[in-house]
């Protein structure tokens, strides 16, 4: 590695150097301006040697050179002597222009000039010169050709008509004669010589074309910016040959190092130096160049400075309109040298001390400067008490800041630096990459405020960016942190922070769930991948810690098996979240707008979470049944689970009848029903003890139970030791001695199958009836024999069979898929026994009247009876069929070995179920369908007799 710095590689010019050999940017000639050549005071420009002295020669000005020379050599075929310089303020066209003048007034210093830099020319040693800086002339001139006569010295254009091309040769009389016209744009638009615009465009046009004459020793410079039309549009017409100097950026650069750099000292330092850079970035993977060997050869032109340090200030200065970018950037780049002439080998982005130069930044983007200034003094650490005072950092913080600054200059918020060119920016032998960019994604992003993150670039911007210290902050929360914040969020948040509320396995905490009689709702932030795996987790929460009360646990976990806890976008937003939440707490002064981003980012947690639930499973003997939350308005969830687990009333009666029947005569008291609820999750789970205490006034109400001493009544108050006792052990009911058969009577035609049922009650069913015209929904129906299946020709069967009138009449015959009207209306011996009134009763209807309900599953099945079926319809007969494979339990109960037939065996059965005792909807829905043993895989049609009530 080598040593040294830029002192022992090169001298500084003569220009910038003082006696001691220091450099200074006090006797720079940073600008020069034409009219000094007249001043009666001396000038630096009025001096030859000097001004040769400090010129490189560009490749633009040695064509002018050359040019120039072709047309004064008589032997040359070159006439053309017009020449236009273009560029913005400050590119080099006065210098150039000044130039020029020297070579011809000074012609031996100006010869030795030419020979010293290779240029084998010679110019006329006798040339008239007039070199008019138009703004700044000796006197107020109105008209080219007046002032361009009187500096020429030529009487004859004192006044009078602009002369023509003619009478500009005549005038010159053959002396060779440059005349040089700077600023002429300026002066020719300003309002107070408007009469004289045509004259003056006449006049340079003539003084152009003139110079392009071979009769004709004139040559003519004019400098331009490019601004007037009307001087553009006569350009063409004259030919002249065009210079711009605004694409000449490689001329630029090693116009100013030539200003700069004086001797190299040691050259094969300088090589080994150029080329451990170029292996730096070899051997960096974060640094890929296309061509290793042009950026040794750059660094070698561009020393002391590296390429993209000058590069990046050649363009924040080009770009400013109106700036002296060569002037001011030329004085700049003197103090930038001076200041690292001890300190670096190479002068790096990272070394531009932009604190120390704000002045000239302020130029270029004043604002943003003001940004930067502000976290600058943010990041380092004042080493006095003044906000001005002087700072220090942490290893790389100020270089980085110097660049992204320099990048954002006049681009702020829209272009930066990216990681190539931090890394060349500070990037020397024995730094390490990593530990630059570590500092500056750790240390500087997200601590200063107006750095932005803008497409893989990082920027300066003049607003604040609290996000990228909500950012920065969420790098250092840890996962369990986060997902801690997301459980806080779901139970505080979503289920409205109710204490029977617990997270599934908490990160930071013990699962502690109350073994009490209160609902317990345990939310999992985990998905699982069937239902099965949810009954093993209930399983878990409730007999895998030996819980007393295991109906009290309801299970909530996200929808579509998509969790919660392993999502990154959530694990990410809660992140910002924490970090928002420590920020606020830590930080007395935060950037503008950062309660709105966190508060932003806090409400996009609860949606996306929010999104995510939820599922509702309840416990029942064949395990959890999951369902559907459905969240609305300003509802939270923990109202919405309670909606949906909300146990039916008709549910509950059947349930505690069941279990008031079981207990026989002796009944059973009601605190011992109530803790069978809560323990036991073959019984529907309670969300309010309230549920349990209204069936049991209602089946009391309906005497089915006896509570106590109520029957057939409200009751007044249930205590822990009331006792309840069924129906059938509070009073015997007398049998009726005459046995009532059913009559079964099939229609083999166009009415279908009808059934003729007698029961104890006197009630009697029919189906197949229209519901609105009491008609049947057949013709020509066929009554058969319940006892033998023959078709019946009267009220009397061979088998011996028989029925008359009074069994009609007394309800001990009912018809199903038909009505006792047909029967009655098709033999005549009953017709006159029995009259309409005798025949009031319940009436069915087939459901549907044509084909079958289908369903896919019995979730689905129930779901579609729950939606078809009114709440207030009776069912008195259900044909279910369903198909499906029978599993290891569905084999081996059919006394088959399930070891080898398990999934191998298909059923197709068709159930048809007519009770004692109509069923309500929900009866049929949760007493049967529910609780009805069929393959997982089973798909049903149903069909049944219905009795309406309109």
């Amino acid at each position: 590695m080598t040593d040294g710095v830029i002192s022992n590689y090169v001298t500084p010019s003569e220009e910038i150097q003082t006696e001691d050999g220091e450099i200074t940017a006090d006797n720079l000639l940073d600008e020069v301006s034409l009219y000094n050549l007249y001043d009666n005071r001396e000038s630096p420009e009025q001096n030859a040697e000097r001004i040769l002295n400090i010129t490189y020669p560009t490749e633009t000005l040695t064509t002018i050179i050359k040019r120039t020379a072709e047309k004064f050599d008589s032997n040359s075929s070159v006439s053309e002597g017009a020449h236009i310089i273009g560029g913005e303020f400050g590119s080099g066209k006065s210098h150039i222009e000044l130039v020029l003048y020297h070579l011809f007034s000074s012609p031996r210093i100006g010869q030795e000039w030419l020979n010293e830099n290779g240029i084998e020319v010679t110019l006329p040693s006798n040339a008239r010169t007039a070199a008019l800086q138009m703004l700044n002339l000796d006197r107020d001139y109105d008209r080219l050709h007046v002032a361009v006569g009187e500096y020429l010295n030529i009487d004859g254009w004192h006044e009078g008509d602009p002369p023509g091309v003619h009478e500009i040769r005549d005038a010159l009389d053959d002396q060779p004669t440059a005349v040089f016209i700077d600023e002429f744009e300026r002066w020719f638009g300003m309002s107070s010589r408007a009469e004289y615009r045509d004259d003056n465009l006449g006049f340079l046009q003539n003084l152009l074309e003139a110079s392009g004459r071979a009769d004709t020793p004139l040559t003519v410079y004019v400098s331009l910016l490019f601004e007037e039309a009307d001087v553009e549009a006569i350009l063409p017409r004259t030919n002249p040959f065009r210079h711009d100097l605004s694409r000449r950026r490689d001329e630029k650069i090693r116009f100013l190092l030539h200003r700069l750099v004086g001797e190299v000292r040691d050259s094969d330092g300088l090589d080994s130096l150029v080329q451990e850079y170029a292996d730096v970035y070899r051997n960096n993977g974060q640094i890929q160049l296309t061509d290793y060997q042009e950026m040794e050869d750059r660094i070698k032109r561009y020393y002391p400075f590296h390429p993209l340090a000058l590069d990046t200030l050649m363009d924040k200065f080009s770009e400013q309109r109106g700036h002296q970018d060569a002037r001011g950037l030329l004085h700049l780049l003197t103090e930038i040298f001076a200041d690292n002439y001890h300190d670096v080998d190479l002068i790096l982005t990272g070394d531009i001390d932009v604190f120390e130069y704000t002045g000239w930044f302020r130029f270029i983007d004043g604002e943003l400067v003001s940004k930067y200034l502000n976290d600058y003094h943010r990041l380092g650490a004042a080493t006095s008490d003044e906000q001005g005072g002087e700072k220090t950092f942490e290893p790389h913080i100020e270089e980085l800041l110097n660049i992204v600054l320099l990048h954002s200059l006049a681009r702020g918020g829209e272009e930066g630096a990216n990681k190539r060119q931090m890394l060349m920016g500070t990037m020397r032998k024995g730094k390490n990459a990593h530990e630059i960019i570590q500092t500056f994604t750790e240390d500087l992003f997200g601590h200063a405020w107006h750095v932005f993150r803008i497409n893989g670039e990082y920027a300066f911007d003049t607003d604040e960016n609290p996000a990228a210290r909500i950012e920065k902050k969420a790098e250092d929360i840890h996962k369990n942190t986060a997902i801690h914040r997301v459980e806080r969020l779901v139970k505080e948040d979503l289920f409205d922070g109710h204490n029977n509320v617990h997270i599934h396995n908490p990160v930071n905490t013990e699962q502690d769930i109350p073994d009490n009689k209160t609902l317990q709702i345990v939310v999992a932030l985990a998905a699982k991948q069937n239902q099965q795996a949810y009954n093993q987790q209930f399983k878990e929460l409730t007999t895998g810690q030996e819980r007393e009360f295991n109906n009290t646990i309801v299970l909530v976990t996200p929808q579509k098996r998509s969790s919660v806890d392993s999502n990154t976008g959530i694990r990410e937003l809660a992140r910002k979240v924490v970090a928002g939440e420590q920020l606020d707490r830590e930080e007395e002064v935060l950037p503008d707008g950062f309660d709105d981003i966190h508060n932003q980012n806090y409400q996009n947690l609860r949606d996306r979470i929010r999104d995510k639930y939820g599922t509702v499973h309840t416990s029942t003997e064949r395990g959890l049944v999951p369902q559907d939350i459905s969240v609305s308005g300003n509802m939270d969830f923990y109202t919405a689970t309670l909606e949906e687990i909300r146990p039916d009333s008709s549910q509950v009666r059947s349930e505690v009848k069941d279990a008031v029947e079981e207990a026989k005569g002796g009944g059973i008291q009601y605190q011992h029903l109530l803790n069978d609820f809560y323990r036991n999750t073959k019984y529907t789970t309670l969300t309010d003890e309230q549920e349990l205490k209204d069936a049991i006034q209602s089946l009391c109400r309906d005497e089915v139970i006896k509570v106590g001493t109520y029957f057939g009544e409200r009751v007044g108050s249930i205590g822990s030791d009331t006792v309840l006792v069924h129906e059938d052990y509070v009073q015997t009911v007398e049998e009726d001695d005459n046995t009532t058969a059913t009559i079964t009577v099939d229609s083999t035609s166009v009415g279908g199958t009808t059934k003729i049922s007698s029961s104890s009650d006197g009630s009697h069913t029919n189906s197949g009836v229209d519901e609105e015209s009491g008609e049947t929904s057949g013709t020509g129906q066929i009554f058969t024999c319940p006892q033998c299946g023959n078709e019946l020709q009267g009220t009397n069967c061979e088998c011996g069979f028989e029925f008359d009138a009074s069994d009609i009449k007394e309800g001990k015959v009912t018809v199903e898929g038909g009505n006792a009207t047909e029967l009655v209306q098709t033999f005549e011996e009953l017709k006159d026994e029995v009259e309409e009134e005798d025949l009031e009763g319940p009436t069915t209807t087939r459901f549907p009247i044509m084909g079958a309900l289908d369903a896919e599953d019995k979730p689905s099945l129930i779901d579609t009876l729950e939606r078809e079926l009114s709440i207030d319809w009776k069912i008195h007969t259900v044909s279910l069929s369903y198909t499906g494979t029978l599993a290891a339990d569905g084999v081996a109960s059919r006394g088959l070995d399930a070891d080898s037939l398990a999934n191998q065996v298909e059923v197709d059965e068709t159930l048809i179920i007519s009770p004692e005792e109509s069923l309500s909807r929900d009866a049929l829905l949760n007493d049967l369908l529910l609780r009805l043993d069929v393959p997982d895989d089973a798909s049903f049609e149903v069909w049944m007799e219905v009795e309406k009530s309109e």
